[in-house]
């Protein structure tokens, strides 16, 4: 448990970093390029998320091979011969990615998007340089697997925040002393991901293999293909029930108003900065626990993982929810912007901390490499809810988009954690729906809530910063008191 707690914080304190630099700059960007340039920006995003389903679960696979191999010091060569098979085949998908995406281009700005003022030949430009960069920093999520799997995690950190840093600071440098261009903003991008990937790449290989090359290897396609084809097959899905809203509204709405959209999601979207430091640490541990059969320590520490997601997503999200106005403008200081976004923010955030609480179940089933579970789930909420979210959007837009993602997240923590514990921890369901979520959840929306009334007014400056960190720092602490795997550990840790 020393690496799982070590492993947390540097999570955190690199997600935190990387967040900060993911946001801070969001304002600048939109005030130099304009809405529209940065909705373009929005489309980078899209689709950069919608095409990793071709990961095809290799990074998940990846991280859990690695878990599981390394408790034997003997399989060394193994691992070696793993990675480089994974490696082969993940360097290939980035080069038909890329690909892709420059003989999609024409077709996409011609017939899809919706500019105002920027020209076709301007868009087209713009996915050129959007193609490469997606294809260059394709591999960087393989190599994270393999490091995290590794409990490598304050390396992974570490890079990630630097490039963040590089990417976010260096680009609004670009802007202000070169040329304040979406071509110079792109360009910067696939500058950056060149080194980055590079990096990734020599890190992961020193950390296990000095001096074990490996090979590529069939067989170890055949040991791994059904964990990964069960992973790739769930990120389709997801990836369809995660960004269609942003496909359907990058035709149905201007680029403007859709570059709006995607700053809502963004700001939504630093939620999974907490998350993700929690799953990573967590799942590498399950899955290490499950090798070895030891169930009281698979119990206790998915109890704790589960409690620790509660305790620092919960406060954060709802405190977001009931004051997305101001903080909104307390970080923009654009009304405009505020006015576009607050509600569909206030949305998402209760869509992303559904869906965050169910990563701990998630982790839990990748760790027994049980995928079926979650595949089957995202299929029937594609079948059922695909024509919902085009309806809800035609009808609502933006907050008709947002409000089923809703709907979607509040369905599989209501079913498919019921379907879970049927099989996997079977006595453990009802701890896991009244200790590790209800209690934390009612508490935290009591102090929100009565944050919310008492602070009716207006609020500016130092002020409202005060007043909103009162309520954060007031709701984080009765959720970690009525937490009684964290509790004590927690209280070290600060002491």
């Amino acid at each position: 448990m020393r690496s799982v707690k070590r492993n947390i914080i540097a999570n955190y304190l690199g997600s935190g970093w990387v967040a900060l630099m993911g946001l801070a700059f969001i304002p600048f960007y939109i005030q130099l390029l304009g809405a529209e340039a940065y909705g373009i920006v929005g489309v980078f995003i899209s689709l950069q998320a919608m095409f990793a389903v071709l990961d095809l679960g290799l990074s998940q696979t990846l991280n859990r091979e690695m878990a599981r191999l390394s408790v034997d010091r003997n399989n060394t060569a193994l691992m070696a011969d793993t990675a480089r098979t994974m490696e082969v085949i993940y360097w290939g998908i980035a080069l038909v990615l890329a690909a892709s995406i420059i003989l999609l281009s024409r077709s996409i700005a011609l017939d899809w998007l919706n500019p105002e003022e920027l020209s076709r030949d301007v868009l087209i430009e713009a996915l050129y340089v959007i193609a490469v960069v997606i294809g260059v920093r394709w591999p960087v999520a393989l190599y994270m697997g393999g490091l995290n799997g590794l409990q490598r995690q304050v390396s992974v950190n570490a890079l990630f925040a630097f490039f963040a840093t590089l990417q976010g600071a260096g680009a609004l440098t670009v802007l202000l002393l070169v040329e304040p261009t979406l071509r110079a903003f792109l360009s910067w991008q696939a500058l950056v991901a060149l080194v980055q990937v590079l990096a990734f790449r020599t890190v992961f290989w020193r950390h296990f293999a000095s001096g074990v090359h490996g090979s590529f290897r069939r067989d170890a396609l055949k040991r791994i293909w059904r964990f990964a084809a069960g992973v790739g097959g769930i990120s389709v899905l997801a990836t369809i029930l995660t960004q269609l809203d942003k496909v359907i509204l990058s035709k149905l709405l201007t680029l403007s108003q859709f570059g709006y959209y995607v700053f809502a999601a963004t700001v939504a979207g630093v939620l999974y900065r907490l998350i993700g430091p929690v799953f990573t640490a967590y799942y590498p541990r399950l899955t290490e626990l499950v090798s070895v059969g030891s169930q009281a320590e698979t119990k206790r520490t998915y109890h704790q993982g589960s409690q620790l997601m509660a305790a620092v997503l919960l406060p954060l999200a709802f405190t977001l929810v009931f004051f997305s106005r101001e903080i909104l403008q307390l970080w923009t200081g654009n009304p405009e912007i505020v006015a576009h976004t607050y509600v569909v923010v206030s949305i998402l955030v209760i869509g992303n901390t559904l869906n965050g609480l169910m990563h701990m179940p998630y982790a839990l089933q990748l760790a027994n490499g049980w995928t079926r579970l979650a595949f089957y789930s995202n299929l029937v909420a594609v079948i059922v809810l695909v024509p919902t979210i085009i309806y809800a959007t035609s009808l609502w837009g933006p907050v008709g988009a947002a409000s089923v993602w809703v709907l979607l997240n509040g369905g599989y923590l209501l079913i498919s954690v019921q379907f879970m514990h049927s099989r996997l921890l079977i006595t453990e369901k009802w701890k896991w729906y009244i200790h590790d979520l209800g209690i934390p959840l009612i508490t935290v929306l009591t102090v929100t809530g009565v944050g919310r009334v008492v602070i009716s007014g207006s609020l500016e400056g130092y002020q409202a910063i005060a007043s909103l960190l009162m309520v954060l720092i007031l709701a984080t602490a009765a959720t970690i008191s009525c937490s009684g795997s964290i509790r004590s550990d927690v209280i070290k840790l600060v002491k």
